[in-house]
C-alpha cells in the first residue's frame, strides 16, 4: 500500500513538471530571422566545406597535403573515379540546393507569417542537412587517409581498398541529397505560400485584357530555381539510389571504371535550358504588344496547368519515393503490385517535370533569353 501511495505522490510531482516542460516548449519555436545565420554557420563546422563568394557551399580538398602536394585535389583533377566527386556528385549537390541558395536570405525574416510548425520543420531540415554534411565530411577524411597511406607506400590509388572507401563517400551523398530536397521543399512552401501573395494565379479566370505579363515574370526566377532542384531530385531517384551507380563507378571491369552515362548529359542539358537570367522589365513590352501578350497569355495558362498538376501529384510522388528504391525495384522480377505502382508514379512525375521544363523554356524564349 505504501508503494502505491508513494507512486501516486511521485506522479503528482511529475505532472506539474511535465506541464512546465510543455509550456517551455514554446521557447524552442524557430524564428525565421535566424535562418540565414544558421544556414551559413553550417559551413564553418567542417574543414572540407567552404562558402563561395556567392554564399554557396563548396567542398574543399586543399587541406589534404602530402610532400607539398594537394594529393586529394590532384586525384580529383587527374584520376577516375575520384574525378566524379567534382564532375558528378558535387555538381548534383549544387543543383539540389539551387532554390535554397537564392531564397534562404529572402525567407530569413520574422515578417513572414508562416505556421510555427512549418518554421520548426525548417529548423529540423537545417539540422538534418548539417548531419548529412557531417557524414560526408567524415567519409572525405576516410578517403584522404587511405589516399595518403597509398601514396606513402607507392601503391596504386585505385586499388580495392581505396575504392571501398570512395564508394562509401559516394553513397553518403544519398542522404545529403535527401536533406537538400527536404530543406528545399519546406523553404519553397514558406516562400510561395506565405512570403508571396498568390504565387500561382489561375490565368483561366482572367481575360486577355486583364492579364499582366508581370504576374508571370515576378516570381519566374524562383520557379526556375525550384525546377532545377526538382529535376535533380527525380534524376537521383531514377539513377542513384541503392548503391548501384556507386558500385559501377568504383569497380573496374576490363581494367576500366564505368563512365558517366548519357542520362546524366540529358539531365544537365535540361538544367542548362532553364538556368538562365532574364530582364523582368520585358513584361512591359509584352503587355504593350497584342501578339506578344496573346502568346505569353497562352503560355501562362499552360504553366498554370502543369504547376497545378505537379502540386496535386507531389505528395503521392514523395510517398512512392519513400516506399521503394527505384533503381532496385525497376529490375526486380519479384516486385509487388504496389512497388510497381510506385515505379509508375515516379515515372509519371518525371514526365510532368519534363513537360514543365518545356513550358519554362518556351517562356524564357518569349522573354528573349
Amino acid at each position: 500500500m505504501k508503494k502505491i501511495v508513494l507512486s501516486l505522490i511521485l506522479c503528482l510531482f511529475l505532472i506539474p513538471g511535465a506541464l512546465i516542460f510543455t509550456a517551455c516548449g514554446d521557447d524552442d519555436d524557430y524564428n525565421l530571422a535566424n535562418l540565414s545565420t544558421d544556414f551559413y554557420a553550417i559551413a564553418s563546422n567542417y574543414e572540407t566545406l567552404n562558402l563561395t563568394i556567392d554564399n554557396e557551399f563548396e567542398f574543399d580538398y586543399s587541406n589534404f597535403v602530402y610532400q607539398d602536394e594537394q594529393y586529394f585535389t590532384d586525384a580529383i583533377n587527374t584520376t577516375v573515379p575520384y574525378s566524379y566527386l567534382g564532375s558528378y556528385y558535387n555538381s548534383l549537390f549544387s543543383n539540389s540546393m539551387a532554390f535554397v541558395y537564392d531564397y534562404i536570405n529572402v525567407c530569413s525574416t520574422d515578417s513572414i507569417d508562416a505556421p510555427q510548425n512549418l518554421k520548426n520543420e525548417l529548423k529540423q531540415n537545417l539540422d538534418d542537412l548539417n548531419y548529412a554534411l557531417r557524414t560526408v565530411d567524415a567519409d572525405i577524411n576516410m578517403v584522404a587517409d587511405r589516399l595518403r597511406f597509398n601514396l606513402n607506400s607507392n601503391t596504386e590509388i585505385t586499388n580495392e581498398s581505396c575504392m571501398s572507401r570512395l564508394k562509401n563517400l559516394f553513397d553518403s551523398y544519398d542522404e545529403l541529397f535527401a536533406s537538400a530536397y527536404a530543406l528545399t521543399d519546406t523553404l519553397a512552401e514558406i516562400y510561395f505560400d506565405y512570403a508571396l501573395n498568390d504565387a500561382n494565379p489561375n490565368f483561366y479566370e482572367q481575360s486577355l485584357d486583364e492579364f499582366n505579363a508581370l504576374s508571370v515574370t515576378s516570381n519566374l526566377n524562383a520557379k526556375l530555381k525550384l525546377q532545377i532542384s526538382n529535376l535533380t531530385e527525380i534524376y537521383t531517384e531514377l539513377y542513384l539510389g541503392g548503391g548501384i551507380v556507386s558500385t559501377a563507378y568504383t569497380t573496374q571491369v576490363g581494367g576500366a571504371f564505368a563512365s558517366l552515362e548519357e542520362n546524366y548529359s540529358t539531365y544537365m542539358a535540361q538544367v542548362a535550358e532553364i538556368n538562365k537570367s532574364f530582364d523582368p522589365s520585358i513584361a512591359s513590352a509584352i503587355n504593350g504588344s497584342t501578339s506578344l501578350k496573346q502568346n505569353f497569355y497562352n503560355l501562362a495558362i499552360e504553366l498554370y496547368n502543369i504547376q497545378s498538376a505537379l502540386y496535386n501529384d507531389v505528395d503521392i510522388y514523395k510517398r512512392a519515393c519513400e516506399d521503394i528504391v527505384y533503381t532496385v525495384i525497376i529490375d526486380d522480377v519479384n516486385a509487388t503490385t504496389y512497388e510497381l505502382m510506385c515505379v509508375e508514379i515516379v515515372d509519371n512525375h518525371g514526365v510532368l517535370l519534363d513537360n514543365y521544363n518545356n513550358i519554362l523554356v518556351e517562356i524564357l524564349t518569349a522573354l528573349g533569353v
